[in-house]
């Protein structure tokens, strides 16, 4: 509970003090920014993922790379829409070194709309609705409709040199059968941070927690990631990062890494 305090105390903060800049990959906190009318951007996203925990005398051990293709474009003047398209490429699981689960293939495909709906003493705030289709493969999908709201603030500092973004969300999760049954309402808080360190290089932090979707435990899945983006030219950027779990929920480790095609 105090580090849930912590984060939206720190999430009320940024709503006051945090233009409008583009975060995007490899952060996972979003931004108060849509991409212009008439324009398109393609992320193709990938992540490694490492998670180890012992438990009754087993030791589990879950490693999973996957990949994602995001497009965006611009509806209107500050409102656009964002499709998701997860792939896992492969997705092992191993008790005392034994695989007992590998799986591959297609998650649950995302929309979301983006709408910024105001700007207040330099901050841009934003509302995120969006939806996910049990759309992907058996052991891949999480088999029910999840609906999504996100609030978003952003502000920029020092002419545009660093930026704050800060984000407060939340899910619902409409279970079809009590056998795979989490907790439906699920609250997230998040803050993320980007400064410019040379002319096309920003580097970037995170820190974000959730509530526990398990009926069965109340640690909050936490996490830290710290990373970077290079725009190459105004059609490409590149980006990688590292994120860390700080509590046992979250996954020990993801290496993440991509680009974003501009059009």
């Amino acid at each position: 509970m105090t580090a849930l305090r912590t984060t939206i105390t720190a999430l009320a903060l940024a709503l006051l003090t945090a233009g409008s800049a583009l975060a995007g990959p490899p952060l996972v906190t979003d931004d108060a920014g849509t991409v212009d009318v008439g324009k398109v951007e393609i992320e193709l996203n990938g992540s490694h993922t490492e998670d180890k925990a012992a438990r009754h005398g087993i030791t589990a051990k879950n490693s999973a790379t996957d990949g994602e293709m995001k497009i965006s474009t611009g509806l209107a003047r500050g409102f656009g829409l964002s499709i998701g398209v997860p792939y896992t490429i492969t997705a092992r699981e191993k008790n005392n070194g034994v695989v007992v689960g590998d799986n591959d293939g297609f998650g649950d495909f995302s929309v979301e709309l983006k709408y910024v709906f105001a700007e207040v003493d330099g901050v841009n705030l934003a509302i995120k609705p969006g939806v996910t289709l049990p759309t992907g493969k058996t052991g891949l999908s999480d088999e029910h409709l999840q609906y999504s709201t996100t609030m978003i603030a952003t502000r920029e500092f020092c002419e545009g040199t660093c930026a704050l973004h800060a984000n407060l969300g939340y899910e619902y999760h409409s279970y079809q059968s009590s056998a795979v049954a989490g907790r439906r309402n699920l609250w997230s808080g998040s803050v993320a941070g980007e400064l410019k360190l040379t002319k096309g290089l920003t580097g970037v932090l995170d820190f974000g927690l959730a509530t526990n979707p398990d009926n069965g435990s109340s640690t909050p899945p936490v996490y830290g990631l710290t990373g970077a983006r290079y725009e190459v030219n105004d059609r490409l950027d590149i980006n990688a990062g590292i994120k860390v779990g700080l509590t046992s929920p979250e996954a020990d480790l993801s290496v993440l890494y991509g680009l974003v095609l501009k059009f």
